[in-house]
């Protein structure tokens, strides 16, 4: 299945999660497999939140930050891939001067 992020409606979402600042997204579910890709500005964050019944993998496109993931803070940037299993807790901080843009692929699980 082909998605095309250029036909998706662009979404401007404050306090993501409970984070600062704002992310912007385009997102579509196909077969309980939701695709994202966003951009978090400067100083903005996604707060910290539980995965119950799905996991996330996050893949960076551009910028830097930081996620912690159940208590480990890992630093990202272009090319890194972070990954939070279901039952885990984490959170995606732009601490950077540019955006962080990345694509996150969240599969249901149970």
């Amino acid at each position: 299945m082909r998605v095309d992020f250029d036909q998706i409606k662009e979404e401007r979402i404050n306090s993501f999660q409970g984070g600062k600042g704002c992310i912007i997204l385009k997102k579509t579910t196909k077969k309980d497999v939701t695709f994202i890709k966003a951009k978090l500005p400067a100083g903005s964050s996604v707060g910290m939140h539980k995965h119950m019944t799905d996991s996330e993998t996050i893949y960076i496109l551009s910028g830097k930050g930081k996620t912690v993931c159940d208590g480990e803070t890992e630093v990202l940037s272009a090319g890194s891939v972070t990954f939070c299993p279901v039952g885990y807790s984490h959170c995606l901080i732009n601490d950077g001067e540019d955006d962080l843009v990345f694509f996150a692929v969240i599969p249901k699980m149970i």
